[in-house]
């Protein structure tokens, strides 16, 4: 039997897509509610609870204009559906066009954690060969540093969608709600094309909840304790340092989950690990239960990687192009050329890519990382990485490296 084709109205979702978020913020959820208000209201919140559960929904709502970009951010992170349904997501529509360029901020979310920006971007022009190239964010006239991360061009593209992600290092202050977002654009035929759109947060910025946890676990003689837990509406924070008794040197904590009350799993971002270079500190960032008071956390640790302390890193001579000491246990081909390491990975291998991004010049001081690429061939994986210009010798630590000392750790944290 086939099956029934899917009628999804987009015109009329289009036109209470952000309605009926500003309806749902100057209202309580009551009885009392007038009935088409809550019929509008429930057939958004509808789509969006079917967006996890119906890809085929998803796909069809996802082209709708203003949906796509907010959509694609619940299918990734469970956090931003709370976000959503708790009404912390901010509508900010405002629209500016340049050359023949027309963009449009539809919203933000912002927490003392990072801010994001889902944004549209239409043209009168072929935008195939558009791209954007860096945005830049100002509260008032200040600009913050650091970028912000997003889409790049997208072959065949006829209209943009997308959203820009700034992540704070350290808690932000909002001394004001007064912002504005400098979009940098580049069209091979009309050059570069510069967007600014201001906007105001009405908002009140969620307070992050931190709770002091100090539990230690030992895994396989190797030590580390869960300092403390904290959370924000953008994501769950947990701060970590290790024992420095260790004998090995604890790399990654693999596959994070939280385990919520009804079962469901909030996993690691794409950002999972901020580690302070070998002074034993970490931070995993998971997607936020900060709308949930849960009694307890349930954290499950899919793997702890660890190599023999140390020995987690190579040395080589940029001017010489020669690898002069690599670990024992480190059996693959490196080569050195001009300003690039590159590892060849057995594709047999259980590992991932090693992010040799840190390292260190032979006078202490820190080697700028510029870059790293990722290629294929029948038998290997090869990461590429260049650093800055330098004919001397630099000792480069390996980030990640496949040695499971642990694996499906389960805590059970009080939060109460």
């Amino acid at each position: 039997m086939s099956k029934l084709p899917i009628d999804v109205p987009k015109e009329k979702l289009q036109q209470v897509r952000m309605d009926t978020f500003r309806k749902v913020q100057q209202e309580k959820r009551t009885k009392k509610r007038i009935a088409s208000v809550s019929i509008v209201f429930l057939l958004c919140l509808s789509f969006l609870f079917s967006i996890r559960v119906s890809p085929t929904i998803a796909s069809q709502v996802a082209k709708i204009p203003g949906f796509e970009a907010l959509v694609l951010a619940i299918a990734r992170d469970k956090g931003i559906q709370d976000i959503v349904d708790n009404e912390y997501y901010e509508e900010i529509n405002v629209t500016q066009s340049k050359n023949g360029l027309s963009l449009t901020l539809q919203g933000v979310i912002a927490d003392h954690t990072g801010l994001v920006l889902f944004y549209d971007a239409d043209a009168s022009f072929d935008m195939s060969r558009l791209n954007l190239e860096e945005v830049q964010l100002f509260q008032g006239d200040e600009k913050i540093e650091g970028g912000g991360s997003f889409t790049i061009n997208v072959d065949n593209q006829t209209r943009i969608s997308s959203s820009v992600e700034y992540d704070f290092l350290e808690t932000f202050a909002y001394t004001s709600k007064d912002f504005k977002a400098v979009f940098h654009f580049n069209d091979k035929d009309k050059g570069n094309i510069e967007i600014t759109v201001p906007f105001t947060l009405q908002n009140k910025i969620a307070k992050e909840k931190i709770f002091t946890a100090n539990r230690t676990v030992n895994v396989d003689g190797q030590k580390f304790t869960i300092t403390q837990i904290r959370r924000s509406p953008l994501e769950m924070a947990l701060d970590i340092e290790v024992d420095e008794a260790n004998t090995m040197e604890i790399l990654s904590f693999d596959d994070v989950e939280v385990v919520m009350q009804d079962g469901e799993r909030r996993k690691s971002k794409s950002h999972p690990l901020y580690k302070n270079i070998r002074e034993g500190k970490y931070t995993l960032y998971l997607q936020s239960n900060y709308f949930h008071d849960p009694e307890s956390l349930k954290i499950i640790i899919g793997a702890v990687q660890a190599v023999p302390k140390g020995e987690d890193f190579i040395e080589v001579d940029f001017g010489t192009k020669e690898v002069l000491t690599k670990p024992d246990y480190f059996e693959w081909d490196i080569s050195v050329t001009e300003q690039d390491v590159s590892v060849a990975i057995d594709k047999r291998a259980e590992s991932r890519f090693l992010l040799l991004t840190n390292a260190v010049k032979e006078d202490g001081t820190g080697l700028e990382f510029k870059g790293a690429t990722a290629s294929r061939d029948e038998q290997y994986k090869i990461e590429t990485t260049q650093f800055e210009d330098y004919d001397g010798k630099a000792k480069i630590y390996i980030n990640y490296f496949f040695n499971p000392i642990g694996k499906n750790i389960e805590l059970n944290i009080p939060l109460q």
